[in-house]
C-alpha cells in the first residue's frame, strides 16, 4: 500500500513495490514549536529542512528548496521560515485529525 500510495501521487513511484522492505525502523524527530516544518536559512552556508516529523509530505518540497539553494527564493516556503517564531506567526492548530491540514 505504501508505494501505490506514492505512485498514486507521483508517477516516478510505480513499480517499486519490490523495493519496499517492510521493517520497523526510526530515527530522530524534529518537533518544532507549532509542528509545522522549517525551511531556512541557518547559517551562511547551512539550509535547514526541519520536517516535524511529517515524512512522506515532505517529498514535495525538495525542487522548491533547490530552487531556493541557487538563489530564486520561493513564496511558497516564506510562511515556514525561523522568522515566524520571532514574530510570533506560528501556525494555527488544527481541528483537523492530521497535523498537516
Amino acid at each position: 500500500m505504501w508505494t501505490a500510495a506514492l505512485a498514486h501521487c507521483q508517477q516516478r513511484f510505480e513499480g517499486t513495490g519490490h523495493l519496499y522492505k517492510d521493517e520497523n525502523s526510526g530515527g530522530l524527530g524534529c518537533f518544532t514549536p507549532d509542528s509545522f516544518p522549517v525551511f531556512d536559512t541557518f547559517r551562511q552556508n547551512a539550509y535547514v529542512v526541519a520536517d516535524s516529523n511529517h515524512g512522506y509530505k515532505m517529498i514535495g518540497v525538495g525542487e522548491l528548496v533547490a530552487r531556493e539553494l541557487v538563489g530564486d527564493e520561493q513564496e511558497l516556503l516564506a510562511p515556514f521560515r525561523f522568522a515566524r517564531y520571532l514574530r510570533g506567526e506560528l501556525h494555527p492548530t488544527s481541528s483537523s485529525p492530521f497535523p498537516w491540514s
